[in-house]
């Protein structure tokens, strides 16, 4: 091989080994949560998700074993009462799956990543109530339309890009009977806390596409212009319970 070639090759090898390079370092919301699953079935310990209950790092009074059945009692229970399908958009390892499973009569736990799921089904085993569904990243095409009650997402959507967050509103709409509910968390960046975890992930944001662990700019204010853009009905914005974050409800309105 001459000179010349073998200088063409390295290049167009480095320049491979760099996109490759990057490529891992910058995945997809989806892998990123994927390759995190994937760490954690490695691990002992306790199920996935149990390590976000950080009371002090949201901005809630109550303790770590708390958190969970305060927001139920406080928002969820209320709001939701016994619908009788849920629809779960990214339930991880199913933090929240445990207590919305005894709320209704099906469960449909939608989820990007295999590993999540994996790691979901060894959870519940056994309950006939859960069904796993493995989503593209889309949307939720598989989900026929009219057929969900309520739909939940905790933990999502601080980490969608807007137009994702408009994307699975519009086919929240879609999916949800009239008059179904909705309950979707999402980042309140200029909340004192918002504030301090936006400026926590700048020095690995500059410069970069989004990181799958960073949160998105999100307002109650922006959420209600894609909420009403996507056909849907904005009840309240709940910022006082998780003073970091922003608990939105929403309705379908009826014919």
């Amino acid at each position: 091989m001459g000179t010349a070639l073998r200088f063409l090759v390295r290049r167009f090898l480095e320049k491979i080994s760099t996109h490759a390079s990057g490529r891992l370092l910058q995945p997809t919301v989806s892998e990123g949560w994927e390759l995190y699953a994937r760490r954690h079935s490695t691990k002992s310990g306790g199920p996935l998700g149990d390590e976000w209950n950080q009371p002090e790092i949201v901005g809630m009074d109550v303790p770590a074993g708390r958190m969970l059945p305060y927001l139920d009692k406080e928002i969820f229970a209320p709001f939701l009462q016994t619908p009788e399908v849920i629809l779960e958009i990214g339930p991880g390892g199913g933090r929240f799956t445990e207590m919305l499973l005894p709320k209704c009569a099906a469960l449909i736990a939608a989820e990007t990543a295999p590993t999540m799921l994996r790691l979901l089904r060894k959870r519940f085993a056994g309950n006939a109530k859960l069904q796993c569904l493995l989503l593209d990243g889309r949307g939720l095409s598989s989900v026929a339309s009219d057929t969900v009650d309520a739909v939940f997402s905790y933990g999502v959507f601080v980490h969608l890009q807007h137009w994702d967050i408009f994307n699975y509103l519009c086919e929240i709409g879609r999916v949800l009977k009239p008059g179904g509910k909705a309950v979707i968390q999402h980042a309140n960046t200029f909340s004192q806390l918002g504030w301090k975890k936006f400026l926590s992930d700048v020095p690995s944001s500059l410069n970069r596409h989004k990181q799958p662990g960073s949160f998105t700019v999100m307002t109650p204010e922006l959420m209600r212009g894609f909420v009403e853009r996507a056909g849907l009905l904005l009840e309240r914005c709940c910022v006082d319970v998780v003073r970091r974050d922003c608990i939105s409800l929403i309705r379908k309105a009826q014919p």
